[in-house]
């Protein structure tokens, strides 16, 4: 075996390295094939030279050398593309050239056998079994037409029509053959694609849990934040909380970009103006990595002509540094590295100011590839990659939508002594009419301004009376989702009753009339989507519809539709802004009175 194995390679001329693995393997078959077959027009040709005829020894040669070069070619080239047909024809065309000068022995015999082999090897399936049918009928013709030629027929193929036989029972062989092992070969290929379509399947369920899994105490951290944010008064513990935020916003992105899955309703909410002190908020971002202080080193420099307060949205800028540090942290080629932060004014205007932020390290960063393969930036190939492949390879999709969401861009320049990622945001100045108090109740009622989206300020109030005087059926099993969700929804909403499943939910609709229905899908005895299905079944003989939206951590691909096929209104997947299903709360009562 191992003889045979070096035999192959020896012949195979280094394909290896020249072709993919499928193309590869698809030349050495040929390759094996022909040698044996253009060998036989050698023992030919050299047979031939006892007669003292030059024709064939011309012919036979002749077929030989091409067929060679042909083969040759293809080794060199590592693709097999028309030069596996051209062999194939001249292969067939040498026999039938052999047959019409009369000169025939066992060699054109067992060139006539090696013909099909040859076929199937340099052809595709369907393309070797239409050239061997009409090889054979243009070989019978050939052979019955040889006498009214008045060519020679004191020859083998003449003398014994028993070669016609031969040659269609051994083409038909071939066939059968051929065909058999084809199809036990699509066999095996259905029941490893049967197979792997199952492993994909557990996978695909294994993602879809982890990602539930996940989502649910994510959205818990989210909305508690957001009510700690509207009770804490004292700049650092709220700056504290802005963290988590900023931190579980961050994790929210990270999971979309795990699953591959479309916007989450989370980024759908819009930036929060309000006033805070930008050196103090990113220190207070950089000191969370104290905890690495013999790994990584910060210098921050803060241009002294910036504003000490401004008025923006400071979770979501420390969403930007808090991405970039920790890409930078995952992507050190060092031990130890210094991150150099630099704030500087670009352009300041009555109403706001242009700031450019750049973040250095003293080292060059590993750059981590689709293979899981890392590679250390130097100058050239830096040189030729793109500013979006480094913002892929490094991570910083996060930071870059949130930049480019506030007009900015984020740059990334890489080299092989160190790394550089700048940008540029824009923050609005505190007019001067206002007072540090009147900053100070601003802060504290930051979050009070956010229970209506910005996008969607303008709607009328007679929603906000309508949901403060809806009855609210909430279908949830898990305790502390209940709570939280009643928590939030609690100065917003009077009227708000519990179900822990879809049968208790179905139970509380039949007994009594809700205005809005809100509904987990994945619960015991009954989950959501039959519970929808089986409310909208009651619905059609009273001529009446309840507006429910689902919420649920379920939020892979399909989910949304598959909430909506059940007879649901709206869909919210977890983690999400309270502020986000309040007002799809508010949408769908309008829509619905």
């Amino acid at each position: 075996m191992k003889v045979a194995n070096k035999i192959i390679e020896v012949l195979s001329l280094g394909v290896d390295a020249k072709a993919t693995k499928e193309t590869a393997t698809k030349i050495k078959q040929f390759t094996i094939v022909s040698i044996p077959s253009i060998f036989i027009y050698l023992l030919l040709g050299i047979s031939s030279s006892n007669t003292f005829n030059a024709l064939p020894l011309a012919l036979n040669f002749t077929v030989f050398t091409i067929s060679f070069i042909l083969v040759l070619q293809v080794l060199l080239s590592g693709k097999l593309s028309w030069q596996g047909l051209t062999l194939s024809i001249i292969y067939s065309l040498g026999i039938l050239l052999n047959i019409f000068i009369g000169y025939t022995n066992v060699n054109l015999a067992l060139a006539l056998a090696f013909l099909p082999v040859i076929l199937y090897k340099s052809c595709s399936y369907n393309s070797a079994n239409l050239l061997i049918i009409s090889y054979i009928l243009v070989l019978s013709i050939f052979l019955y037409l040889t006498p009214t030629l008045g060519l020679p027929t004191q020859h083998l193929f003449y003398q014994n029509r028993l070669v016609l036989i031969i040659s269609y029972s051994l083409y038909v062989l071939a066939i059968s053959i051929i065909t058999f092992f084809r199809d036990r070969q699509f066999q095996e290929l259905e029941k490893r694609y049967l197979e792997l379509q199952n492993e994909i399947n557990k996978r695909t369920d294994y993602l879809a849990k982890l990602s539930h899994d996940i989502r649910t105490p994510l959205n818990n951290i989210v909305i508690v934040s957001n009510i700690l944010t509207k009770q804490v008064h004292d700049d650092k513990q709220r700056d504290l909380v802005d963290t988590i935020q900023a931190s579980s916003n961050n994790l929210m992105s990270i999971l979309n970009n795990m699953f591959d899955m479309s916007i989450s309703d989370m980024s759908q909410d819009t930036s929060l103006q309000m006033p805070f002190d930008l050196q103090n908020t990113l220190n207070n971002t950089f000191r969370l990595f104290g905890t690495q202080a013999g790994t990584v080193g910060f210098s921050f420099k803060f241009d002294d002509r910036l504003p000490k307060t401004l008025l923006g949205d400071p979770v979501k800028l420390k969403q930007i540094f808090l991405n970039i540090v920790e890409s930078i942290i995952k992507s050190k080629s060092t031990p130890k590295v210094i991150i150099d932060i630099r704030l500087s004014k670009m352009h300041e205007s009555e109403n706001n100011v242009d700031i450019f932020a750049e973040v250095t390290t003293n080292t060059p960063l590993l750059l981590h590839h689709a293979d899981g393969v890392s590679a250390t930036t130097n100058g050239s190939n830096s040189s030729m990659l793109s500013n979006q492949v480094f913002i892929e390879m490094l991570d910083l999709k996060i930071a870059s939508k949130l930049v480019k969401e506030n007009g900015g861009r984020l740059n990334v320049k890489l080299s092989s002594n160190d790394a550089q990622i700048s940008f540029n945001f824009k923050l609005l100045k505190i007019p001067t009419t206002i007072t540090e108090e009147q900053i100070e109740e601003s802060q504290q009622q930051q979050f009070t301004q956010q229970e209506s989206n910005v996008t969607q300020q303008t709607a009328p109030t007679t929603n906000a009376s309508k949901l403060e005087n809806a009855n609210v059926l909430l279908v949830e099993d898990n305790l502390i989702n209940q709570k939280i969700v009643l928590l939030s929804l609690k100065k917003v909403v009077k009227n708000i009753d519990v179900a822990v499943n879809g049968k208790e939910a179905l139970d509380k609709f039949g007994t009594s009339k809700y205005d809005i229905i809100l509904m987990d899908v994945q619960m015991p005895i009954m989950n959501g989507f039959v519970a929808a299905k089986k409310i909208r079944e009651l619905e059609e003989s009273s001529n009446s519809h309840t507006p429910i939206i689902a919420i649920t951590a379920n939020a892979l691909m399909g989910d949304r539709e598959e909430c909506l096929a059940a007879g649901m209104d709206d869909y919210i997947s977890k983690p999400f802004q309270i502020e986000v299903l309040i007002q799809k709360m508010k949408n769908l009562l309008e829509k619905n009175s």
